[in-house]
């Protein structure tokens, strides 16, 4: 890495591979647990602080595996007792467009997992990420004091992340009352299809 271009070159010194970042931050990890370190980039952009992961192989051949939008979350790594070894958690971009309208920015996360050079979703395999991250956001909920459709319309992100959570934890039910209690406007069953109509889509 040098000037936030990535250039890597075979041994003849022919260029196999090059790319321009905005803020890179290189980094080492074993995201399978074969004995291989993965070489990871994340990557922002100031402007609209939008973080994306990328993923390199470097077992034999270097090459891009995966690249992940991660929205306004920095994408990390950690483990479950759920699921064995690392995890990556990452922000889910479809939701970025509510951030926009809303007073407090906000996106449901995504887990994924990498194994054999490729990366695959995890999400319904797992339960405990989705109700400690909802817990956090129910917190901030709370703190916003909404008390009129006025301001819920104003934190459409928070509304759409506990939502969203609380789906891909399989907690269809309390989804559903959550947005119920809530989400003070006429324009409940509207919103409630917006946000399952996206989410149906990944």
């Amino acid at each position: 890495m040098n000037d936030n271009i990535l250039l890597i070159e075979n041994i003849e010194g022919t260029e196999i591979y090059s790319k321009q970042f905005g803020n890179p931050v290189p980094y080492l990890v074993d995201l399978d647990n074969d004995g291989v370190d993965e070489y990871l980039i994340r990557d922002s952009n100031e402007d609209t602080t939008e973080y994306l992961l990328y993923i390199y192989n470097l077992l034999d051949t270097f090459y891009l595996s995966a690249e992940i939008n991660s929205g306004i979350i920095e994408p990390y790594q950690t483990t479950s007792g759920e699921l064995e070894g690392l995890i990556i958690i990452s922000g889910n971009n479809d939701f970025s467009y509510l951030n926009e309208v809303s007073r407090v920015k906000s996106l449901p996360v995504n887990c994924w997992k990498y194994e054999e050079g490729e990366i695959f979703s995890v999400n319904e395999e797992l339960y405990e990420i989705f109700i400690t991250e909802n817990d956090n956001l129910l917190f901030k909920l709370e703190s916003e004091a909404i008390n009129n459709c006025s301001e819920a319309q104003q934190q459409k992100a928070l509304f759409a992340s506990v939502y969203i959570n609380f789906l891909n934890a399989g907690e269809i039910a309390s989804a559903e009352n959550f947005l119920n209690t809530f989400y003070l406007c006429e324009d409940l069953n509207s919103f409630r299809n917006e946000l399952t109509g996206v989410f149906s889509k990944e």
